[in-house]
């Protein structure tokens, strides 16, 4: 099994030329993720999913656009739901 932080930083290390504020935003929804249990991390994993295909969704850095309701009520940016799927993702893979 692999850790949750391997994990994590097996996927900060496939996407270094990504943006630094995705690299803050990947380390904000990690440290949120820890303290929810796996039924909380997977209704946001949907609730996320569900707002990044819907139409005219844009991956905005700073513009806080969306509220995904399952995670908090607040607004987010578009490239901060981006991290957090893939944060969770990585929880998923490495819990199983």
């Amino acid at each position: 099994m692999t850790s949750i932080r391997e994990a994590v930083r097996r996927l900060m290390q496939r996407e270094r030329e990504r943006p630094a504020s995705e690299f803050s935003y990947a380390i904000y929804w990690t440290k949120v993720a820890r303290g929810w249990d796996a039924t909380k991390r997977l209704q946001a994993l949907e609730g996320a999913e569900r707002t990044l295909t819907r139409p005219g969704f844009v991956s905005n850095e700073f513009s806080r656009r969306y509220s995904v309701p399952e995670i908090d009520g607040s607004a987010h940016s578009g490239a901060s739901l981006l991290a957090l799927r893939k944060v969770l993702k990585a929880f998923e893979q490495s819990i199983g």
